[in-house]
């Protein structure tokens, strides 16, 4: 029987390799073998004065910026100085008595009216490599409008992640074939306000993660959201998940 040997040190039956192995997981000497991947987004950068806050997280965190907002471009040029990995958040209609900001993609717009707003959401916030959908209730279903988006996408040479605001959406589908690397988001963080929230959703993802072997969350930077981040995100290490950038998962079409 051949023995599996380490160079100059302790030879092994092949038998007893194993669980040799398990028994330096067991004692900690030894990390996981293939940890799961976990991207986080923070959406709706810009909107508010102390979203400065988000630059406190680790630069693996993907940031996603709002256009024409009061603060999106100045802190989008930061992330960009920074060499952070940041998103254009492109503003679409909704379905619910909520405002998704000026210059909006809507329902009754015919191609020209949809790719212009696209470009100008670019011309806002540069330096993007990708993009994801605020809102959108009331158009990420329709498919056709969803083809002019990703068109338009594809020509400014961006990644495409549908945020999934709404079941029926077929941004990710209209994506792929428009030939765009993609994703679709998993879980998000924060819903409904408050720290039993938070908890339930961060659980969430570490489960998926675990099953899945990657996992795609979205929060926003509400400061219980950011201060519970600052907390948890720490800790993913020994859970056996490291926190990636989110074009690291990207998938092609």
């Amino acid at each position: 029987m051949t023995n599996s040997c380490l160079p100059r040190t302790i030879c092994f039956r092949p038998g007893r390799l194993s669980s040799w192995l398990s028994g330096l997981l067991a004692w900690g000497l030894l990390g996981p073998l293939s940890a799961a991947q976990l991207a986080l987004i923070i959406d709706d950068v810009g909107a508010r004065h102390d979203d400065p806050q988000v630059f406190a997280l680790p630069q693996e965190v993907t940031l996603s910026f709002l256009p024409h907002t009061p603060w999106g471009r100045q802190l989008a040029l930061r992330a960009w100085r920074e060499g952070r990995e940041t998103l254009l958040h492109l503003p679409m209609a909704t379905t619910i008595d909520k405002s998704p900001g000026p210059w909006a993609i809507g329902p009754d717009q015919d191609q020209w009216q949809v790719q212009y707003r696209v470009k100008k959401a670019f011309a806002d916030i540069p330096f993007t490599v990708g993009v994801n959908n605020h809102m959108g209730s009331a158009i990420t279903g329709d498919i056709e409008v969803m083809g002019w988006v990703m068109a338009e996408l594809h020509r400014q040479q961006q990644f495409f992640i549908d945020s999934r605001t709404v079941a029926n959406s077929q941004a990710y589908a209209a994506a792929r074939a428009a030939g765009l690397p993609s994703l679709k988001r998993d879980v998000f963080l924060d819903p409904m306000p408050g720290q039993a929230t938070l908890k339930i959703q961060w659980r969430r993802a570490l489960n998926f993660a675990q099953t899945n072997g990657s996992v795609v969350v979205i929060g926003h930077p509400y400061p219980d959201t950011l201060e519970f981040l600052q907390q948890q995100l720490p800790l993913l290490s020994q859970q056996g998940i490291t926190l990636v950038r989110a074009s690291a998962l990207l998938s092609s079409p």
